[in-house]
């Protein structure tokens, strides 16, 4: 039985990507033939569409083979396997992650942080980047999903760079390190960020820089909230996310000369559910 049924199944299917077996179905059945045409259409676009997936995805490979991040502030850096966390890893291997931020990456580069804070890390882009940017800084590394931590810790291994982990990090766990005379402290907590700041905060920390990653999408009040916190004590600078769509325009590094646009879409976007805004906060004390 299960023979018949599979030598049937061939035998319609080959018989039905007959082009004049379509066009007598069609003229037959009316509406019925070109709801069928319609099917086959999206049929061989699937297959189409999975062969020019196949084809990028062996590009990427190719061109992320070493897993060294290959453009940006963090050039150089390695990734321990093909794999991040919580974000998309190709713009991180091409070194476009989050390249709004470049500018304020390098005003922050050009300052002796005596220690980086990094709370949301992820697998540790930035503090294990920033670690290998300014090696005098103490790194410390925050994330609630353990399986992140790790791989933080490999990369941090991976790329010389000494980082103190940990999990949940609030205000008494962020007031416990030694931060020295003027620190870093980036937080990307999918909203914890509300909770995490207030104005007590931000006067027990006046002397540190803030980079807050703030998520209006889960609370409308988030960028509002966390400039009440810092503004009495930080100068205070709001940096919008860029549409993936403008960035397959937009961006030109020379390793996407190979990938035509659909594809520089594919690689370089990064998945956000809304435009996104970062606070750069910068103390005013020094």
């Amino acid at each position: 039985m299960h023979s018949l049924k599979l030598t049937t199944k061939c035998a319609v299917s080959s018989t039905l990507r007959n082009p004049a077996v379509w066009f007598g179905v069609q003229s037959s059945l009316g509406k019925a033939g070109r709801w069928f045409s319609w099917l086959e259409h999206v049929r061989r676009w699937n297959l189409d569409e999975q062969g020019r997936v196949e084809g990028f995805r062996s590009k990427c490979r190719s061109v992320f083979s070493d897993l060294k991040v290959l453009n940006g502030p963090f050039r150089g850096m390695t990734y321990p396997s093909m794999s991040s966390h919580g974000s998309a890893l190709y713009p991180k291997l091409l070194g476009s992650y989050e390249g709004e931020l470049h500018g304020v990456l390098e005003t922050m580069m050009s300052r002796n942080y005596d220690a980086i804070v990094d709370i949301g890390c992820a697998e540790g882009y930035y503090a294990v980047g920033l670690g290998r940017c300014m090696p005098q800084a103490r790194i410390y590394a925050y994330d609630t999903n353990a399986a992140a931590v790790q791989q933080c810790v490999e990369m941090a291994r991976m790329n010389g760079v000494e980082v103190t982990t940990g999990g949940f990090c609030d205000q008494a766990v962020l007031k416990s390190l030694d931060l020295g005379k003027r620190a870093l402290i980036i937080s990307d907590c999918e909203g914890y960020e509300n909770q995490l700041l207030d104005a007590n905060l931000a006067k027990a920390l006046s002397q540190h820089d803030f980079l807050v990653e703030t998520h209006d999408f889960i609370q409308i009040e988030s960028t509002r909230n966390v400039l009440k916190a810092l503004e009495a004590t930080h100068d205070c600078t709001v940096i919008d996310s860029m549409d993936d769509i403008h960035k397959a325009y937009a961006y030109n590094q020379p390793q996407l000369a190979s990938f035509d646009l659909t594809e520089r879409h594919w690689l370089l976007a990064e998945h956000r559910p809304a435009i996104m805004r970062w606070v750069f906060a910068s103390s005013r004390v020094g």
